[in-house]
């Protein structure tokens, strides 16, 4: 994963891809807007270059777009893992262990409290059609039977797969809260600076930024 500095999760950062139980979650729409948007972007952008007497502007417009489609739509996304949650943003990347979550909202999209502050999941959009999920972590009378049938060994993380829609993920952060808090622990859990939580990912800022700049030099000297 590019960017965003170390994630303070150890030993696995969250969406590790060899790590045990770790699931990527995006809406399957987002997949298929960007690979829909990439496909009409190069087949604009191809012609464009080719032209001899090619529009600069028209040329990085498309670049722009193509940027814009990635950041805003392809690369939002949750990636839950054994030890806690990492949330991708268009341009920040947030990393929070299931101790260090207080509540689990849904409103437009996933939200997270922890020490006081507010994360947003862009890429776990909210089901309108639903509830919103808006108690405390662990405190409705659902949350309780989520939590017995932990105890109880009914419900097995690794097996477990929520849909991208924001009710759903955090139904299932709750449950994986509860199976945190359960599980022996060998060393206990690293307590995380706020300022380590949330951190810029460079190169998605440095794509934004090349991709303003080559448009704006298009309009004003090209």
């Amino acid at each position: 994963m590019s960017g965003g500095g170390p994630s303070p999760i150890d030993p696995q950062r969250p969406g590790s891809a060899d790590g045990a139980g770790t699931a990527t979650l995006r809406p399957a729409s987002s997949v298929a807007v960007g690979a829909v948007g990439a496909l009409a972007g190069v087949a604009l952008l191809v012609p464009a270059l080719a032209t001899p007497d090619r529009d600069w502007v028209v040329v990085a417009s498309i670049v722009l777009a193509l940027v814009l489609l990635w950041l805003f739509v392809v690369r939002p996304r949750a990636q839950l893992s054994p030890d806690g949650i990492r949330l991708v943003n268009p341009l920040r990347v947030v990393d929070l262990t299931w101790p260090a979550i207080e509540e689990v909202r849904s409103r437009w999209a996933l939200e997270l409290l922890s020490a006081g502050r507010r994360y947003t999941a862009w890429g776990v959009p909210a089901d309108p059609g639903r509830p919103q999920h808006g108690r405390s972590t662990l405190a409705s009378a659902s949350n309780a039977v989520t939590t017995h049938a932990v105890e109880a060994g009914t419900v097995r993380p690794a097996e477990h797969r929520p849909k991208a829609e924001a009710q759903t993920v955090a139904a299932e952060i709750e449950r994986r809260i509860a199976a945190d808090r359960l599980r022996p622990r060998e060393r206990p859990s690293p307590v995380v600076p706020p300022g380590r939580v949330q951190s810029w990912d460079g190169f998605a800022v440095a794509l934004l930024v090349g991709a303003v700049a080559f448009f704006v030099v298009a309009v004003l000297v090209l």
